[in-house]
């Protein structure tokens, strides 16, 4: 297990977010010449997640002050984003010029009981609705649920259900375990084949699926349209970790050119670190801009 792996899960894992083949790059891919306009960029805030806790604010100043014009969050506790209400953290992402389409909130087993959801998936829910998020997203899934995948994707439906009614929909972000099978299917195609098209969507994290040693464009092929988010952070070859867009072995370009993910939203995310979190997330976006999608 990588060491930005055992560092989000154990993060996971302790509630404060539960309350919350490819080819080496070719010489030219992020060669220059006329960049295409952003479209969807945004950066998961776990990527700062430091310097979120010690003055969201400020972070948020600075992610806009790079070009982002989109951020995905993480962490909703207690009906806070970051500490701040749903009205004064709308009001922070605003004043920055921000949107947040998108952020990670923690689902488990434990969300589903009797056929009915947890009032605290549907105050976390109601309260994204506030921010103005058209998608929650569930980042982890606990050993314990991995198992139970049919019922799993019972739980996804019912929560997308529930995001449909508010105007949203439920998505699922991987790492590399649901490429593990289970009575020789893997969770993951256990969770597309048993999740709904218009209620269920996924995040697929491209280097997870990567460090997994899977092809993303199979995925594609046999289930087209259901991913509508893109986790864009490369690999280090040789140390076996993530890295910042472009530092890595990650064809994006190639991923990018099929038109059969679904993909609309593209977002930097760091877990490891080569320099500050700032300046690794500033730099991806630059990279990430100079692609074509």
């Amino acid at each position: 297990m990588s060491i930005e792996q055992q560092s989000r899960r154990d993060f996971l894992k302790t509630g404060a977010l539960a309350a919350a083949g490819f080819t080496l790059l070719s010489s030219d891919l992020f060669a220059g010449g006329k960049k295409p306009a952003a479209r969807n960029i945004g950066v998961q805030l776990w990527s700062v997640k430091d310097d979120m806790a010690k003055d969201a604010a400020g972070t948020l100043a600075k992610v806009a002050k790079m070009g982002y014009k989109q951020v995905e969050g993480f962490g909703y506790s207690d009906g806070k984003f970051f500490g701040l209400s749903a009205t004064e953290y709308a009001k922070v992402l605003a004043d920055n010029g921000l949107k947040m389409p998108s952020a990670h909130g923690m689902v488990t087993s434990k969300d589903y009981t009797n056929g009915q959801l947890s009032d605290a998936f549907k105050k976390m829910a109601d309260d994204a609705k506030k921010v103005g998020q058209k998608f929650v997203i569930a980042p982890y899934m606990l050993d314990p649920d991995r198992p139970n995948g049919k019922q799993m994707a019972e739980m996804f439906n019912k929560a997308g259900e529930y995001c449909k009614s508010l105007g949203m929909k439920f998505g699922y972000h991987n790492h590399d375990f649901e490429f593990v099978k289970y009575d020789g299917v893997s969770l993951y195609k256990t969770l597309l084949d048993n999740t709904e098209k218009d209620l269920v969507t996924f995040e697929m994290d491209l280097y997870w699926v990567k460090y997994a040693k899977e092809n993303p464009a199979a995925w594609f092929k046999n289930y087209q349209g259901r991913f509508t988010h893109f986790h864009v952070k490369d690999h280090d070859p040789i140390k076996n970790v993530s890295v910042e867009v472009g530092e890595g072995d990650i064809n994006f370009q190639e991923i990018f050119n099929s038109k059969l993910s679904g993909a609309k939203y593209f977002i930097v995310e760091l877990e490891a670190y080569k320099r500050t979190p700032l300046e690794g997330i500033e730099i991806s976006l630059k990279n990430l801009k100079k692609l074509k999608f």
